[in-house]
């Protein structure tokens, strides 16, 4: 069994997985490497709107799953004109 992960052509940056989050009307999206919980150890939620933000960021930091570190670069980088759509 091959641990190679591929993207969907359509997913692969952020720009691209907010814009299918935003089509999503759940409150959180999740994008997940595998299909179901069990075969994936990476995922990447998508929180919409700023109560529900702050909500789940605060319940990360109390369970100790997130600090206030960044996890690259600057802790705020608004401008990604690299991730535009072409």
């Amino acid at each position: 069994m091959s641990n190679t992960t591929f993207l969907r052509s359509d997913r692969r940056t952020v720009t691209q997985l907010l814009a299918a989050a935003e089509k999503d009307t759940d409150a959180v999206s999740v994008f997940m490497a595998g299909c179901t919980v069990a075969d994936t150890e990476a995922a990447i939620f998508v929180v919409k709107g700023a109560e529900r933000i702050a909500y789940l960021k605060a319940l990360c930091e109390r369970q100790g799953m997130l600090t206030d570190k960044p996890v690259t670069g600057p802790k705020c980088n608004l401008q990604r004109p690299w991730e535009q759509p072409e």
